[in-house]
């Protein structure tokens, strides 16, 4: 009986994948050094305690274990906080312009049943030290590009403000428990379950007649600021359209604002964002590839206050979207395959050496019957059908060729084209 030993929410990732896997990393990371950025990596493991006070997180959703200290310890489930942990130990000037980029999966325990993947492969960008639009505008062009740089041109982008909601919500007494369900609310876009909840509670009905026109605050910039500016009921609410004008203008200017699509009505799960917000939409796939925004008051966690502002790609929900719409790049690199007779082990270690040394991917394999029946062996698998094959038999270098060995007379002059 074969025994799989797979576990549920965590996947295998064949060669094909993987090379799809690596050509996007290697787009992402080449786009990210173009725009100023270094790569940076942090632990597998995080101290429990950084991730236990975050409502974002439910500790229930952390994978979690006890090292041989008693120290408690989580497998990372974020990879934003962690960056801003270590730009504040190693650069305590707040007003350092620090812009770096990762690589790193991530693992959270989903009690969801909808949601079943458990390890998710992200890369990002974080950039610290700037609070003016520009830099919104600069990591919202990059996110935009990081899909270009991949092939894909169908983007939409989803700008919203998580400040303009909380704004609103600080004209009312209200609970910590229904702030957290209406954003569930908005965010779900559930007309009628708010209007139930608003009619439920004493809150001023010219509050509760702006938050009913939340969900609707979703479309066209333009037309969206002019209903934002109408329902500005203080200076901060009146600051966040301000902010996000400044942001949409810099996006204009750079040829980027026709991917933007205003939507006030979305939250973010990571409770640490203080501002703009955006999702990255591609053709019509229903997940977002890429989530970002801007959170200036995390860095106080870790004892330097700085702003800051990033993204992160879900790397496998963009290939999965990639492979479905044929972006993907699956042409095996062809191979040089020597095969060689006993005898002739030496001399076939010595051309596959001199191969390898000009770059040319070389394997060798032992025959020790017919030499030709193992070629239909080895072509019947996909990465070895645009190989060439060369035999090495008594002294002598054979081609294979419409079917056929055909002898090379001299094996070193065979060296440059084998």
């Amino acid at each position: 009986m074969l025994t799989s030993y797979t576990i549920e929410g965590f996947e295998n990732i064949q060669y094909q994948g993987f090379k799809a896997l690596s050509d996007i990393e290697k787009k992402l990371n080449h786009l990210f050094r173009l725009y100023g950025y270094h790569q940076v990596a942090t632990p597998t493991f995080e101290a429990y305690d950084l991730y236990a006070g975050e409502d974002a997180i439910p500790s229930d959703d952390l994978f979690k274990l006890v090292n041989h200290q008693g120290k408690v310890l989580a497998l990372k489930p974020d990879a934003t906080m962690p960056v801003a942990r270590m730009a504040a130990i190693n650069h305590h000037n707040p007003e350092e312009i620090i812009k770096f980029f990762y690589l790193t999966n991530l693992y959270r325990n989903f009690s969801s049943p909808d949601i079943v993947k458990k390890e998710i492969t992200q890369m990002g960008v974080e950039f610290f030290g700037d609070e003016r639009p520009e830099c919104d505008g600069e990591i919202i062009a990059l996110a935009i590009e990081s899909l270009f740089c991949n092939g894909i041109t169908d983007v939409q982008i989803d700008l919203g403000h998580v400040g303009f909601i909380n704004y609103l919500l600080d004209e009312l007494d209200i609970t910590p428990e229904d702030r957290a369900m209406l954003f569930k609310l908005i965010d779900n876009k559930n007309i009628g379950d708010i209007h139930d909840f608003l009619s439920r509670r004493n809150f001023d009905p010219k509050i509760s007649g702006i938050i009913a026109q939340l969900p609707m605050l979703y479309g066209d910039p333009v037309t969206v600021f002019k209903k934002m500016d109408a329902l500005c009921v203080n200076r901060r609410m009146e600051a966040v359209v301000r902010d996000l004008k400044a942001v949409y203008h810099h996006l204009d200017i750079i040829g980027m604002a026709r991917y933007i699509t205003f939507d006030l009505g979305f939250t973010s799960a990571m409770n640490y964002y203080s501002g703009m917000i955006f999702k990255a939409y591609v053709g019509n796939w229903g997940a977002p590839v890429i989530d970002g925004g801007r959170y200036d008051t995390l860095s106080a966690k870790f004892g330097i206050d700085r702003p800051a502002c990033g993204f992160a790609i879900d790397i496998l929900e963009l290939m999965d979207y990639m492979e479905q719409h044929d972006l993907l790049n699956h042409q095996v690199s062809p191979h040089t395959v020597i095969l060689y007779r006993p005898g002739d082990k030496c001399q076939a270690f010595h051309l596959c050496r001199g191969l390898r040394s000009d770059g040319t991917i070389t394997e060798m394999f032992r025959v020790d019957d017919t030499p030709e029946a193992l070629i239909p062996q080895l072509m019947n698998q996909a990465l070895y059908r645009p190989s060439r094959f060369f035999l090495i038999d008594g002294g002598s270098l054979y081609k294979w060729q419409d079917s056929r060995f055909i002898p090379i007379l001299d094996i070193d002059g065979q060296k440059g084209d084998a």
